[in-house]
């Protein structure tokens, strides 16, 4: 499977970062700075008709430019994307498959996608608790940005209590680029991992309550 990446500055590094891991990555690299306007543009074809193409332009004309251009399996826009209707208007006539959300956290899986969906998207983690710790966290399907394996990793050894808040925690410090603030993306990241955490708990306790 081949992923293409549209990156603006730093916004798409980490992503292209954890996917490479697994699938054959393209990107197409924007600088930070981009006029109000942006009247040319050209995106090779390895990212603009990749099988799943994820767009960090943030910026409409860029976007509009994608939609209107890619023959990808599936486009995913992240962030402040422009015209929702224009775009969805557009894609639905040429028959693309298209998701517009704010950040990668909460992308659902689109099917036919499965072997993308199945390692990365809304995050999910396995875990196993001995003596209210928990003494394994896997993250068995992470954000695009490779956060949830970054809060895995920091969750080893925590109490079952304290797990939840400190998921939170660790997904806001990770270099996640969601908007910050008080109306920020990043909470929602953060409410998302603290969730995750909570359903593997909740799980592990259940199969360990029917084994006994």
């Amino acid at each position: 499977m081949r992923v293409g990446v549209v990156s603006r500055g730093n916004h798409g590094f980490f992503t292209v970062r954890a996917m490479e891991r697994y699938f054959d990555v393209a990107i197409f690299k924007l600088p930070e700075d981009l006029p109000e306007m942006v009247e040319e543009m050209h995106i090779p074809d390895a990212v603009l008709n990749a099988d799943i193409l994820i767009s960090y332009a943030m910026h409409p004309d860029v976007n509009l430019y994608i939609v209107e251009n890619s023959k990808a399996g599936l486009v995913i826009l992240t962030g402040k994307s422009g015209s929702v209707a224009q775009l969805k208007e557009i894609a639905e006539k040429k028959g693309l498959k298209l998701l517009i959300v704010e950040i990668c956290c909460i992308t659902p899986e689109i099917p036919g996608f499965e072997n993308f969906f199945s390692r990365f998207g809304k995050p999910e983690f396995d875990v196993e608790v001995k003596n209210g710790r928990l003494e394994k966290v896997v993250a068995k399907r992470s954000a695009f940005c490779g956060a949830t394996h970054f809060v895995a990793e920091k969750l080893k050894g925590v109490s079952v209590r304290e797990a939840p808040r400190l998921a939170g925690y660790y997904t806001q410090i990770y270099p996640c680029l969601a908007s910050r603030g008080i109306k920020g993306g990043i909470h929602l990241a953060a409410e998302m991992h603290k969730i995750a955490i909570e359903r593997a708990i909740n799980r592990f306790n259940k199969s360990s309550f029917l084994r006994e």
